[in-house]
């Protein structure tokens, strides 16, 4: 017996030379996840209920099928490494600079220039309860990418005020035991909704001058909506038919944000003169970011920063609502994330 506090997770910050290529323990780290469930094998059988020329209706034989591997969720306190490795495999189109402060510029793969076509980049991820002699669990599954992330940011104290949530998906391809020994868990620099230094939607900063003070929440998200990835060579394990491909499809970005209604409503303004703002046009403090500073890391205060900047973006829904009695808008961004 196990208690589920046990379980340890671990999964590769480097990419997989090829979805079939596990990664190495030198490119894993372990991390603790606030979905405490571990990531379940389902193998799918058929059986002969359908055929005729048996004498009756009832199935006598079972025939394995394939693994229909669930998606998994990593859930984690928003920090600087989990958030650029969150978005550098969902978008992956990565620029690495800096030799520690590191600078990832990140945008979306396109299938002309990407070398894999519409593949994103694969991972290898790693649970164990125990491992050794006497594990209770130790496999590592092998072609796992990221389907999708959610970013959320509240106006409570607390981690919780920042959480990103990780969709993750693998082709039913596993190792047991895994032969890897996992890392000491890693130490994430976290941050809440107070360390945010801006905070600015369409040119307006909601962390200064008139709309300060007038920011609730704001909700972001990525999907890579992934077709499925059965054909014909794809792939087997113990008998069953896994997946050999994860490929993009109609990708969507989304954000949402409420704010506090003031007099004017520069939001609704916005919204009815189809108002655009491009943050690359000479002026790096506009357009659709957030900046957070971090706390004092090794002597360097502002040693882990991170901007989300959306290149285009402009209010395409706004509705009135009400909040803890306050009168609030909330706001639907479009996006054009292929501007640049």
């Amino acid at each position: 017996m196990a208690n589920i506090n046990e379980l340890m997770n671990g999964w590769g910050f480097g990419k997989q030379t090829a979805i079939g290529t596990a990664n190495l323990v030198a490119a894993m780290w372990r991390h603790t996840n606030l979905n405490t469930k571990p990531w379940a094998k389902v193998p799918v059988n058929e059986d002969d209920r359908a055929e005729v020329g048996k004498g009756h209706e009832f199935p006598t034989q079972l025939f394995k099928s394939h693994y229909n591997m669930p998606t998994f969720e990593i859930s984690k306190y928003a920090s600087s490494e989990i958030l650029a490795w969150a978005m550098s495999f969902a978008l992956g189109n990565v620029v690495l600079s800096g030799n520690g402060p590191y600078t990832y510029v990140i945008t979306p793969a396109l299938g002309a220039t990407n070398p894999t076509g519409l593949e994103l980049p694969y991972f290898s991820f790693v649970q164990q309860i125990r491992p050794g002699g006497s594990a209770v669990l130790d496999e590592m599954l092998v072609g796992c990418a990221v389907k999708g992330w959610k970013l959320s940011i509240k106006n409570s104290p607390g981690r919780a005020s920042a959480m990103c949530s990780v969709e993750c998906v693998t082709t039913g391809m596993y190792t047991s035991p895994s032969g890897i020994t996992l890392p000491a868990a890693a130490t994430p620099h976290e941050f809440n909704a107070g360390m945010i230094t801006a905070l600015t939607f369409n040119g307006v900063n909601y962390l200064s001058g008139g709309s300060a003070k007038q920011f609730l929440s704001m909700d972001a998200s990525w999907e890579n909506n992934f077709r499925p990835g059965f054909f014909p060579g794809s792939g087997s394990q113990d008998g069953y038919q896994i997946q050999g491909r994860f490929e993009w499809g109609d990708r969507t970005f989304t954000v949402q944000f409420v704010v506090r209604v003031q007099a004017g409503s520069t939001e609704y303004a916005s919204l009815i003169a189809l108002t655009t703002v491009d943050p690359h046009n000479g002026d790096t403090g506009r357009g659709d970011h957030f900046d957070r500073a971090d706390q004092q890391v090794a002597g360097h205060r502002g040693s882990h920063l991170l901007r989300r900047v959306v290149p285009v973006g402009q209010i395409a829904l706004a509705e009135r609502a009400v909040v803890l009695g306050e009168i609030v808008d909330a706001l639907d961004v479009a996006l054009d994330v292929g501007a640049r």
